[in-house]
């Protein structure tokens, strides 16, 4: 995947087209915590950095970034 997003980034640059991925840990989800009640939640990643993340590569400040391989990693990680 992350050789595909390089590519396509590469492919990409002069159309104003920009391609990254996000490498999220564990996200802290209910279909997670269900799914591994004695887990430590507290290090998962929110759902709510990811979106904020996306947002922020969507507007002007991600303007720039492309073929990025952006990992986020949970509290106390």
């Amino acid at each position: 995947m992350v050789s595909l997003i390089r590519a396509t980034a590469l492919e990409n640059k002069d159309a104003g087209i920009n391609a990254n991925i996000i490498l999220p840990d564990t996200m802290d989800t209910a279909v997670n915590r269900a799914a591994m009640p004695k887990a430590d939640f507290s290090k998962w990643v929110p759902t709510g950095d990811v979106a904020e993340l996306l947002v922020a590569l969507a507007g002007s400040a991600g303007k720039a970034v492309t073929g990025a391989v952006i990992p986020i990693y949970g509290r106390n990680a």
